[in-house]
């Protein structure tokens, strides 16, 4: 097959996306061609792309320009070219690629046969998509809480974008009898309120801390999970968790160090526990098998997380509403057809 050519998102300097139409290089053994249909922007991509904290400036995953796609890495689409034993063109597929294979802002992507799994074609490819973000959801809570949840028990989220509205659901799914959100805007509260949370906190105007004290009586959350990637979100979540309590932070690092209200979590005995990365290295991809099971049976409503769709050509307007969460955005998505 002559090499595939088609329009891609590319880093060129850190943010800066230009829409370039690139040669996508020849199959690998295991690997397969996609053609995307659509892919979501991940709070982490906007992190990447415009580069403005320390962490995130000198991650540098690829010198720029970036490889095409990047850092795209939730995506549903077609085989259209296979060297894989597993799938053959015109499988429908969600990619959950790696590092290595971050690529699914491009019409094209190549990706190892490892992080895909196939879907059927029904109904919209948007409820699929979301199987990518719930299955690190489903992974992180592994860690965050790894035994059952014993009744009367409180979880809170701080941050309810596409990541904390799935870990408010998962919460239930769980059997947390309580939940609690957190966030800065309030159309994505009135959001987490339709899902069930028992009690929101509209930060800064309202304390965390006290709305989570209210709805337990004194004792704190027994979970709290940091879904915004701020070192904001991170200190409202410490502050909230009660005692003997486990806090899991999701999201990624602003800066090297930050704040830590150690006596706080002392007299706790607060235990902290980080998420990164390990969905894709699971055997069989588990944890994305489950989101698909849960989207799938009703478990976990996905149906109404994108709120926004652009095309490709203006891949660099969705970044933009998505760095500033106006006109009550929660995820976006880009099409490629």
């Amino acid at each position: 097959m002559p090499l595939v050519r088609g329009e891609a998102a590319v880093l060129v300097e850190p943010g800066r996306l230009e829409v370039e139409d690139v040669a996508f290089r020849e199959l690998r053994e295991d690997e397969v061609l996609v053609r995307n249909t659509l892919a979501a922007i991940c709070g982490s991509d906007v992190h990447r792309v415009r580069a403005e904290s320390p962490f995130f400036r000198d991650m540098r995953d690829h010198p720029y320009p970036c490889p095409a796609g990047y850092p795209g890495h939730e995506g549903v689409g077609e085989v259209v070219e296979s060297r894989s034993a597993r799938f053959s063109p015109g499988d429908f597929v969600l990619t959950v690629p790696n590092h290595a294979y971050m690529a699914s802002f491009a019409r094209y992507q190549t990706i190892g046969d490892r992080f895909l799994l196939p879907l059927e074609r029904t109904g919209a490819p948007t409820v699929p998509l979301m199987a990518q973000q719930l299955g690190t959801v489903v992974f992180a809570l592994k860690r965050f809480w790894p035994e059952p949840v014993r009744p009367g028990l409180t979880a809170a989220v701080v941050g309810v974008g596409s990541a904390g509205l799935l870990f408010l659901q998962m919460f239930r799914h769980l059997g947390f009898e309580k939940t609690v959100a957190v966030d800065l805007e309030p159309g994505r509260l009135a959001v987490a309120r339709s899902l069930g949370a028992d009690a929101t906190a509209h930060v800064p105007g309202q304390s965390a801390e006290e709305v989570v004290m209210e709805l337990t009586g004194g004792a704190g959350a027994d979970l709290v999970v940091e879904a915004a990637g701020t070192d904001g979100a991170r200190e409202h979540a410490m502050r909230m968790v009660g005692q003997h309590g486990r806090l899991g932070f999701f999201g990624m690092p602003e800066d090297y160090e930050m704040r830590i209200p150690y006596a706080h979590l002392f007299v706790r005995n607060a235990h902290l526990v980080n998420a990164v990365g390990g969905a894709q290295l699971e055997p069989g991809l588990a944890s994305f098998r489950t989101a698909l099971d849960l989207i799938g049976n009703g478990s976990v409503r996905v149906d109404d997380q994108i709120t926004h769709t652009f095309g490709i050509k203006n891949v660099a307007d969705a970044f933009d509403l998505a760095h500033t969460r106006r006109d009550d955005v929660v995820k976006i998505a880009i099409a490629f057809d």
